[in-house]
């Protein structure tokens, strides 16, 4: 049944065929709508057999679109949904459908849809390990990523029949996630950021105390890792230098793990000559233990004191590296008088931007999906208001990308 499309959210066209895992095409959508998008399931009649469409009609809040020859108005519902979707994401996408799709069969409402769409494309198989390690499968999945598909998973683990091995479906909050910055990059205007390479800094560090113990601070890491893959899907030639953490890699980048705030200096040091941007999102320990116990602390009871010395300032270490034409936007994470220390690290590190946010608000900041900053250059200054954080390092991106050119 023909609808009209809201075109107040992004819209997302799902298609979900028949492969086990189809119920955990129900989450992905409620995680979906839950976001803020507008969300369209196609079904394959296999994945009818498995789910009813009456699931994916309530969560979704939308028809399902199954069935090519019940079309009350002139217009095909896959022409009128292609014309608004921004991204089609097929969770989960079984053997037929990726050999179907690599062939330009169309044959219901699924891949005919499919062949319609002109935006961005992201699978997510699920199937027996043998049979996605299958020759003629494997040929279709490269003929598939040669046209800019992109596929999340399938990931290790044991799938319905009890076999275990490569064929799982990817978590629903990876794929909920990917898609997320899909549809952010999409504000980029394409790939603006093709040829360009971006270096990413991200997470906290940890310095060790003794094996057991080590300081560290609040950073969980997702304002970078947005950046990261918010830039690969721009079309950044994209690295990530990170601390731990505990959030997946972002697709598309190569990632750069450290631990301590020497293995950040060291890494950034060796990977800063060669990009065109560095975004230094990472909470850098500020000072470490001046000496870690090669064993052990025991607690005695006693007062303990903890000598710390500074370590090392990266970006103040890469004022003399920097070349012509290279950027850098450093981050401040502040309580009080932000404006006046971010407006001294810029001028004394030699950045081109600082974005500084208030880390004493509860509502952005350290561990929130939300972020808001204000970006300091040497003349003048960007507000960012509270935006998830995907949606905010879109912003930031094309803030820079916009300096660039202009």
């Amino acid at each position: 049944m023909a609808t009209a499309i809201s075109e107040a959210k992004p819209v997302v066209a799902l298609g979900v065929t028949g492969s086990i895992a189809a119920y955990r095409a129900a989450e992905l959508t409620s995680r979906m709508v839950q976001a803020g998008m507008d969300v369209h399931v196609l079904m394959t009649a296999s994945a009818m057999k498995l789910v009813q469409p009456q699931t994916f009609l309530t969560l979704s809040r939308n028809p399902v679109m199954a069935d090519l020859w019940n079309v009350p108005t002139w217009e095909p519902d896959h022409v009128a949904l292609a014309e608004k979707a921004r991204i089609l994401v097929v969770a989960p996408a079984s053997a037929n459908f990726l050999g179907k799709y690599a062939h330009g069969v169309a044959d219901d409402a699924l891949t005919t849809y499919a062949l319609a769409h002109s935006g961005p494309v992201l699978v997510a198989p699920a199937m027996n390990p043998r049979m996605w390690a299958h020759p003629a499968v494997q040929a279709n999945v490269r003929t598939l990523k040669a046209r800019g598909v992109l596929f999340v998973g399938p990931e290790e683990g044991q799938v319905a029949c009890g076999v275990t091995g490569l064929g799982r479906l990817a978590a629903v909050e990876r794929i909920f996630r990917v898609t997320e910055i899909q549809l952010a990059a999409g504000a980029l205007a394409g790939a603006r950021g093709q040829g360009l390479r971006l270096l990413v800094t991200a997470g906290p560090t940890q310095e060790a105390m003794d094996p057991v113990r080590f300081l560290s601070n609040r950073s969980s890491g997702k304002m970078g890792y947005a950046l990261a893959g918010v830039g690969a899907a721009a079309g950044f030639e994209t690295t990530l230098v990170t601390g731990p953490t505990a959030l997946a890699q972002p697709e598309g980048c190569r990632v750069v793990d450290v631990t301590s705030a020497a293995d950040m200096t060291e890494a950034v040091k060796r990977e800063f000559p060669a990009c065109d941007v560095l975004v230094m999102c990472a909470a850098v320990a500020d000072y470490r233990p001046a000496v870690a116990a090669a064993r052990k602390v025991h607690k005695s009871g006693a007062n303990v004191s903890l000598e710390l010395v500074p370590t090392e300032d990266i970006l103040l270490g890469l004022k003399p590296l920097k070349r012509a034409g290279q950027r850098i936007m450093g981050f401040a994470a502040e309580t009080h008088g932000m404006e006046t220390s971010a407006r001294r690290k810029l001028r004394e590190k030699g950045l081109d931007w600082i974005a500084a946010n208030d880390v004493s608000r509860t509502d952005i900041g350290f561990g929130s999906d939300r972020n808001a900053v204000t970006v300091f250059a040497k003349r003048g200054q960007h507000e960012f208001p509270a935006l998830p954080k995907v949606e905010l390092a879109a912003r930031l991106l094309e803030f820079i990308l916009d300096a660039m050119k202009g």
